[in-house]
């Protein structure tokens, strides 16, 4: 199950809380997902980098509504452009509700709809089948505590989580020279980190929930 999780998926999985909360702002799971869309087109080889813009290939389409969008978009784009433009283009909240409710519907997560104060309507997303989401977890602290190689799916997930700080509240203290090789040629995480670094300074910053 793990092995078919996209990168985005994968993300998302591991930022639902117990309560099926998401255990960060909004402004920085929509960003992270962003970036986790482009590290899946990249991890598909469907996309490149040559410093400082992401190459898009020629490629048929994944059959993935998530991922082909966003390719068909890179492709057409009259140029090149950076991988911090890309990530705040898609990196917006129709993405975070669509990956959620992706996970829904392959019985991952479930969906409630709630409702604060009587008034406001919110909703949380459960974990339905914990068996993903633990081995996910598994492999990634096996990484961090080398116990295992990371692989490149793995890899470009520990820089998510490392760029949306909140690597070290998922798996507890992590040696950063770990983690620094294992994320070493890793262009979307620091795309990520640029975008949120942008955004917080533009709203006065912003903590995780």
């Amino acid at each position: 199950m793990v092995e078919q999780l996209t990168l985005p998926q994968a993300l998302a999985l591991l930022l639902v809380r117990p309560d099926g909360k998401v255990g960060l702002t909004e402004q920085g799971i929509t960003v992270g997902l962003g970036g986790a869309v482009i590290g899946e087109l990249a991890l598909r080889g469907l996309l490149t980098y040559e410093h400082p813009n992401v190459i898009a290939r020629k490629a048929p389409l994944t059959g993935d509504p998530l991922l082909d969008g966003p390719f068909t978009e890179i492709v057409a784009a009259p140029k090149s452009r950076r991988a911090g433009f890309w990530v705040g283009r898609f990196g917006k909240n129709p993405l975070r509700i669509a990956v959620l409710d992706g996970l829904v519907d392959r019985g991952i997560l479930d969906r409630e709809e709630r409702r604060v104060l009587g008034i406001f309507r919110s909703t949380v997303y459960p974990e339905r089948d914990g068996g993903p989401e633990k081995a996910l977890r598994a492999g990634i602290a096996d990484v961090l505590e080398g116990r295992l190689l990371p692989t490149p799916f793995t890899a470009a997930l520990i820089g998510l989580l490392d760029a949306t700080g909140t690597l070290r509240k998922q798996f507890g203290k992590v040696d950063r020279v770990t983690v620094r090789r294992i994320t070493e040629g890793d262009w979307v995480a620091p795309a990520v980190k640029s975008v949120l670094a942008a955004q917080a300074a533009t709203t006065g910053g912003a903590g995780a929930v």
